[in-house]
């Protein structure tokens, strides 16, 4: 079968997860992607992580600092054959360029957009940099941890003692990736109107806020602050102790599954005289304290088994903690083919995670296992001097003017709620698309809270309230799915039937649209029928025992819902890959994604990040430290970042002392190493620390406090343009993050504040053909429904 980017050729001169992330999704989804190494290769590539992220692509020697020379010294100077030449050459017979140089690096004389776009216009060069590629941070160094720290991840997330913790799951690396995918495949969707390229540039800062968006505003209530439990905070969204030690999370999002859990658990006596209260309306402390400790005194009454079989009688969302390799024998896990079995040249039997994203029409596949170094050099020159590089004849760019945004008069009908749903269809909106969010006559289930967490999610979107249960409102709907061009939803399987949206009615309907499906567990499958959220993703896929550190219990990670964020950014890659395949084939079709999927993922790039008992990091040479005023993050994994870091510390003595003479050693002597360097760490302040660090070049990075707060004042953040201010909304004066993706030649897509509840009704409806009259009649049966902010007419 086609695959959606069949005959896209990619060139990958990136180095890190995040560059082999996007290239592994391209490559799976139909690219052919030629990596471009040097002949020692770098040093992770045989990690089992790398392997995955290489499978399926080509590898190719080729010198690119005598390329770089030899470009600085006037290409005349290359002769034929030579490594600039050859560079060249791929660049001409190239769709996409995939790099990760730091702003400042020599290496961008060498993949200058506007040089390379010169003999290959449509050329799409993506760049992944760690902060951006301006601002006064735009060099520092693209390492996760301390891209976390820096952005106040690693103070935000819970953990058994104060301070910050480490974060196992690399989400700068993983955010960043799904950026620069979307990028990238919207870039060239609109290659296929205008014959043009683009230049696309993310971060791996990018990569942190695509799993934490930020806003703020007048009227917006603050969704920040550390988690108290690390099991969780609300009773019904925490994780607890069974009779046989083994632990079983809850998911219960409104009123309905509490009342659900409550009976299924028998402490509804119990409960009488408390406020229960919900997700987004929870009680007083006093009262939340002592619901949770009868919910956890219920669970402890019966083994894991007995209460997974209750609670799945009773509907309740719940999920039993697995590890990683638990996971493997999931049996939904099994059906979605998310854990596959390969034969690496170098490693031998590996397992890895599969497709994430399903695409019905133009499905993806993994080529192959990942090449040896160099293996397909001959090969691929051979074929430069056999075919020579493709015409240009047809790909100029034209006007200097510039080019509406890659999504542009895309039309988008979002039928979505809570985190995964919404979150891809922003991305969209970010992207230009025109997404019209329908919600029901009394908004989705977390517009009540008022957050800046739903104003993150549903920025730049219009908005229509419609009663679908009604007959005329089931006719609206309808309308909307007929102008589509992509319908996105995360309702349960079988939800978007009951509002005249199924298979069958599309079929009549829009034959050709795009129709993307997030889902909890999958659309088929033995657990597809199970209420799906973020909490239950991470306690199946291993996340929350991986978080926890050995010997601890496992973690709920509130704060990040990992597998939410990546399931949305995986939930937009599926829609702009399929919106591509459209454009080339003229047929639309089903993407999919599910956030059990997007765990498997998350838990797959973490593998290498275990942290310790304490969740300070990974070894005592990359992990926090607590100074006199904060605390720090460091990483000095080489040789040389180990000699200066002695130095600074004023401790020679570690480098004579046995125990730590060799990395193998050091190693071997982690905990008493850590303790050495802690104490020498305690006696000074953090951003003293940062300074003598930074002179001898050992990456380090304060670990911000608050960062919900101070992105709006982050000079990193302004000099990006990551900050979009509305001070004349009808929310008052709000702000939220934005441009994760940023375009060359390019405009700004349009952007606006969260709208109230129905705020485009009218609007919508007019270009949906009612008039004046027949949308009165609509206001007048209930079946559309604006907030307080507009006339009802």
């Amino acid at each position: 079968m086609p695959r959606a980017l069949d005959g896209i050729t990619v060139i990958d001169v990136s180095g890190g997860v995040a560059g082999g992330l996007a290239t592994m999704m391209l490559c799976d989804n139909g690219a052919r992607v030629i990596r471009i190494e040097s002949p020692e290769g770098a040093p992770e590539r045989l990690q089992p992580v790398y392997r995955m992220l290489d499978r399926g692509k080509e590898s190719v020697f080729l010198d690119l600092a005598t390329a770089l020379a030899s470009l600085e010294a006037t290409v005349e100077s290359a002769g034929s054959g030579s490594p600039l030449e050859v560079f060249g050459a791929l660049i001409e017979m190239a769709d996409v360029l995939i790099d990760s140089y730091s702003p400042s690096s020599p290496y961008q004389t060498l993949v200058d957009y506007s040089r390379l776009a010169a003999s290959n216009p449509g050329l799409v060069r993506c760049s992944i940099t760690a902060y951006g590629p301006v601002g006064p941070d735009r060099d520092e160094p693209a390492l996760d941890d301390l891209v976390m720290a820096r952005t106040g991840v690693l103070a935000s997330q819970p953990s058994f003692r104060p301070g910050p913790v480490h974060v196992v799951h690399p989400i700068p690396s993983v955010g960043a990736a799904m950026l620069a995918t979307q990028g990238t495949v919207a870039a060239l969707f609109a290659r296929e109107k205008t014959g043009r390229g683009r230049h696309v540039n993310t971060s791996l800062m990018a990569g942190v806020l695509a799993n934490s968006p930020k806003a703020k505003g007048e009227s917006l209530k603050a969704w920040s602050g550390r988690q108290q439990r690390p099991t969780g905070d609300w009773p019904f969204y925490s994780v607890f102790k069974c009779q046989d030690g083994e632990w079983i999370q809850l998911g219960c999002i409104h009123d309905g599954f509490v009342n659900q859990t409550v009976d299924a658990l028998g402490i509804r006596e119990k409960l009488s005289g408390f406020k229960v209260g919900t997700r987004y309306a929870q009680p007083s402390e006093e009262d939340r304290a002592k619901v949770y400790d009868v919910v956890a005194e219920a669970f402890t009454t019966r083994p894991m088994a007995e209460w997974t079989a209750v609670l799945e009688e009773a509907d309740v969302p719940y999920a039993p903690v697995l590890t990683m390799e638990d996971a493997k024998s999931d049996p939904q896990a099994i059906h979605n083919e998310m854990f596959l079995e390969v034969e690496d040249p170098e490693l031998g039997h590996t397992t890895q995670a599969g497709l994430p994203v399903k695409l019905l029409a133009t499905p993806g596949a993994v080529r192959g296992p990942a090449p040896t170094l160099g293996e397909q050099t001959e090969a691929v020159l051979s074929q430069l001097r056999v075919n020579g590089t493709r015409s240009q004849e047809d790909r100029g760019r034209g006007s200097k003017t510039l080019d509406p945004p890659p999504l542009d008069g895309v039309k988008v009908l979002a039928i979505d709620n809570v985190i995964a749903g919404p979150w891809a269809t922003r991305l969209l909106a970010d992207l230009g698309a025109d997404v019209v969010k329908l919600e029901p006559p009394t908004g989705e289930i977390s517009r009540p809270s008022g957050s800046s967490q739903f104003s993150s999610f549903n920025s730049n979107k219009r908005c229509v309230a419609i009663n679908g249960k009604e007959p005329e409102g089931r006719e609206v709907v309808r309308k909307l799915a007929a102008w589509a061009d992509v319908i996105s939803e995360n309702m349960r399987p079988g939800a978007a039937a009951r509002i005249g949206l199924g298979p069958d009615d599309l079929a009549q309907l829009n034959p050709d649209v795009v129709y993307c499906h997030i889902t909890g567990f999958g659309s088929e499958g033995p657990h597809s029928h199970r209420p799906g959220l973020d909490p239950l993703a991470q306690a199946m896929t291993g996340l929350q025992w991986a978080q926890a550190g050995p010997g601890n219990p496992p973690v709920y990670l509130g704060m990040l819902a990992p597998a939410d964020y990546v399931g949305a950014m995986l939930g937009a890659v599926a829609t702009v890959l399929a919106l591509f395949a459209r454009a080339r084939s003229g047929v639309g079709q089903r993407a999919e994604t599910c956030l059990l999927n997007s765990g498997i993922l998350i838990a797959f790039m973490g593998l290498d990040r275990r942290g310790d008992h304490g969740q300070y990091g990974r070894h005592a040479l990359s992990r926090l430290y607590e100074t006199k005023d904060g605390w720090l993050y460091v990483v000095a994994e080489s040789e040389p970042e180990w000699v200066a870091i002695c130095s600074v510390l004023g401790r020679a003595d570690l480098r004579d002392d046995a125990r730590f003479s060799t990395s193998t050693a050091r190693r071997d002597n982690d905990v008493a190493l850590a303790k050495e360097i802690e104490q020498s760490f305690s006696e000074r302040g953090v951003e003293e620390w940062v300074t003598v660090l930074k002179q001898v070049s050992v990456p380090c990075a304060v670990a911000v406090e608050r960062y919900d707060e101070g992105f709006f004042s982050d000079p990193q953040a302004i000099a990006n343009r990551m900050i979009s201010a509305h001070d004349d909304s009808p929310l008052g004066a709000v702000k939220f993050s934005t441009r994760l993706v940023d375009f060359s030649d390019t405009e700004d897509a349009a952007s606006w504040v969260t709208p109230l509840l129905g705020t485009h009704n009218r609007e919508v409806l007019a270009q949906l053909g009612y008039s004046e009259d027949q949308v009165e009649e609509l206001y007048r049966k209930n079946i559309v429904n604006t907030d307080e902010g507009e006339s009802k007419g």
